[in-house]
């Protein structure tokens, strides 16, 4: 009979405690300091003079600081949208911001700060302007830039996109670009496959650089006009576009730069797309999350504060053995399941219904 009293004791006094952790949770999300809200070496600098103000400096970082972070999770297409924001709007959405360096030496200030956004009062302007984000990750990938002109191929030495890719910055660049080494073998295979580029198979080539990301790039100059065939493999996820360019003289190098720059950013924006959460409505989830002592749900608390798709959730309810939970979220199940695999949680779907897991 003690027994029996104990054991019921220790399952009240579990569901107890369990509900005075929860109860002192706010289910709304907060969300972690991720590193893609967090702006770091935004440097500035200028003469010290009778009207030098401090404060001026501190306000530039503050813009500078915005066009950064928005050049880091918008596609291009959606950078103008964001373009009128004013200071005191970038200020509201900024948590504290830290000195890294500041000097003041021959009359010139210098400095070098480190911006912390926070990521709900981000989130919650580009939800009301309706855009969308992107959470990408940094990843390599190997570039094959193919340049015909008038139907001659070109050597990589000759080749204006071969040479000058890895020197023509954009803003916060996500892939590192990594250049093929000049293959006769695959030269042959691009000759013969060119009317056929969709046929190509593109594996071939990328294989002996043991890299399975790519950008396959075939370009043709011809009639005043540069049209370039994309390819991309990113994580596994393929596609393909067609681009075309006004371009008179195929040695205008300032020309080509200009097309260098634009091609790196639609091909940045791909890698972008195809990490973008839709922020418009928030998709709901139930999962039933299985555990063995306070410690499992506390951890699991911890790990919904740090995924930042997970916009709030709740806790619906709970027993000895598990918790059902109710999650608002944006993106798509796959996107979810991945965040969690990352923090050592499966997410499973068994005809309907969802159980979460904690990976042995």
């Amino acid at each position: 009979m003690s027994k029996y009293l104990i054991a019921r004791s220790g399952k009240y006094i579990f569901i107890i405690l369990t509900v005075t952790i929860f109860s002192l949770i706010t289910f709304s999300k907060s969300f972690s300091e991720e590193n893609v809200f967090i702006i770091n070496n935004v440097k500035v600098e200028g003469a010290i003079d009778i009207n030098f103000s401090r404060d001026k400096y501190i306000n530039k970082v503050f813009l500078n600081s915005f066009k950064i972070l928005m050049s880091k999770i918008l596609l291009s297409r959606d950078l103008n949208k964001i373009s009128n924001i004013k200071l005191n709007t970038i200020k509201n959405l900024i948590n504290s911001f830290q000195i890294l360096e500041e000097s003041y030496r021959n009359d010139e200030y210098k400095a070098t700060f480190k911006v912390f956004y926070n990521d709900i009062k981000v989130i919650e302007l580009l939800k009301q302007k309706n855009i969308s984000f992107s959470q990408p990750k940094n990843i390599s990938a190997i570039f094959f830039p193919i340049l015909f002109v008038n139907e001659e191929i070109q050597d990589f030495y000759e080749n204006f996109f071969y040479k000058q890719w890895t020197t023509v910055e954009i803003n916060n660049e996500l892939i590192n670009f990594i250049l093929p080494l000049e293959d006769l073998d695959d030269i042959s295979k691009i000759k013969e496959m060119k009317n056929r580029i969709e046929e190509l198979n593109i594996d071939d080539f990328v294989n002996k650089y043991n890299i399975k990301n790519y950008v396959f790039t075939l370009m043709h100059h011809q009639n005043d006009q540069l049209n370039i065939y994309v390819k991309t493999n990113f994580n596994d996820n393929r596609m393909s576009k067609n681009i075309t360019y006004e371009l008179n003289d195929i040695k205008n190098e300032l020309k080509l730069n200009y097309i260098l720059k634009d091609l790196k950013m639609q091909i940045t924006d791909i890698w972008k797309k195809e990490n973008v959460i839709d922020l418009s409505i928030p998709l709901l989830i139930r999962i039933k999350f299985q555990h063995t002592n306070l410690r499992d749900l506390d951890n699991l608390k911890n790990t919904f504060y740090k995924i930042n798709i997970i916009d709030n959730y709740s806790l619906e309810e709970f027993n000895i053995n598990y918790a059902f939970f109710k999650i608002y979220y944006y993106g798509n199940p796959k996107r979810l399941r991945t965040e969690l695999l990352k923090f050592g949680y499966q997410l499973n779907n068994d005809q309907g219904h969802w159980g979460l897991y904690i990976n042995d």
